[in-house]
C-alpha cells in the first residue's frame, strides 16, 4: 500500500471538517475521491501534503508517517499536488514554472551556484532538458519561452500537472484538473491523466465534480460527504451506493 491514511481527524473552530477519515491507495492505481461541495476533500490533500496537520489520525507512505512534517519535506518523500485553483508563477515563462520544480533535488550548494561551477551548469542543462520533455509530454514545449499568464486556461491545468510531475513524485494528488474544461477538454484530460500513469509510473489520487470522467479512470473511488466516508469502492458499487445518491441528488447532481 503506497499511501494509508487511518481515523484522521481535524476541527476548524466547531466544524468537524474531516471525521475518522480512512483511505488506503495501493501502489500504481487511480484513485477518485469525491462528494459534495464543501465535503472535505481538499481539506484531506491539505492534511496530505502538511498544510494541515491533523489532530488525530495517521497518514503513511510506504509506512513512513508525514503527519508534523513540512510541505517540503512531503514533496521531496514523493508527493505532489494541484490546486482546485490554479497556482502558477504566472509572471515567470512556462520553462521556468517546471525547471523551479527541479531544483529541491538540484544536487549543488547556493555557493556553488553562485561561483557557477562547471557541475553546476552541467545540472542546469538537465535540468532544462527534463523540463522541455515534460513540456512535450504536454504539448507545452511551442510555448516554453511565452509568460505562463498567456496560455488557455485548459493549457494552464496542464503546465501545472507538470510542474508536479517535475518533483519526480510517487503519489500525484489532482484537486479538480477539470474545473473550468469544456467537455472535449475534460475527454482529452482523462486520456492524459491515465496516460501520465503509465509513463510516469505514478500513483494518482484524483478530486474531481466531472462524473463520468471519475468513473471511467478511477479503479476505486471513495466518497466523502460532511468530513466522513460514506461509501467507498469499485466505479460500479458507488454510483449504486443509496447512501452516495442521497448525498448528491439532494444537491441536483447524476451520477453517470
Amino acid at each position: 500500500m503506497l499511501l494509508a491514511i487511518e481515523r484522521l481527524n481535524v476541527r476548524f473552530g466547531g466544524l468537524h471538517a474531516v471525521r475518522d477519515f480512512h483511505l488506503q491507495v495501493p501502489r500504481g492505481n487511480l484513485v477518485g475521491l469525491i462528494g459534495p461541495n464543501g465535503a472535505g476533500k481538499t481539506t484531506v490533500f491539505n492534511l496530505i501534503t502538511g498544510v494541515y496537520r491533523p489532530e488525530s489520525g495517521d497518514i503513511r507512505l510506504e509506512g513512513e508517517s508525514l503527519v508534523g512534517l513540512l510541505p517540503s519535506q512531503i514533496v521531496s518523500r514523493g508527493v505532489a499536488r494541484t490546486f482546485q485553483t490554479i497556482r502558477l508563477f504566472k509572471d515567470l515563462t512556462v520553462l521556468d514554472n517546471v525547471r523551479i520544480a527541479h531544483y529541491q533535488r538540484a544536487g549543488y550548494s547556493v555557493w556553488s551556484a553562485f561561483l557557477r561551477a562547471v557541475n553546476v551548469q552541467r545540472r542546469e542543462r538537465a535540468i532544462t532538458e527534463q523540463s522541455m520533455a515534460l513540456l512535450e509530454v504536454f504539448g507545452l514545449a511551442g510555448a516554453a519561452l511565452e509568460p505562463a499568464r498567456s496560455l488557455a486556461y485548459g493549457a494552464q491545468r496542464k503546465l501545472e500537472i507538470a510542474r508536479a510531475l517535475a518533483t519526480s513524485p510517487k503519489l500525484l494528488l489532482l484537486d479538480e484538473p477539470a474545473a473550468g474544461m469544456n467537455p472535449a477538454e475534460v475527454v482529452q484530460l482523462a486520456d492524459l491523466i491515465q496516460d501520465l500513469r503509465e509513463r510516469f509510473a505514478v500513483t494518482i489520487l484524483l478530486i474531481e465534480h466531472q462524473m463520468k470522467m471519475v468513473m471511467s479512470i478511477c479503479e476505486r473511488i471513495t466518497v466523502l460527504d460532511f468530513g466522513q466516508v460514506i461509501a467507498e469502492g469499485t466505479p460500479e458499487e458507488v454510483r449504486t451506493n443509496p447512501r452516495v445518491l442521497e448525498a448528491y441528488l439532494g444537491r441536483g447532481v447524476t451520477l453517470a
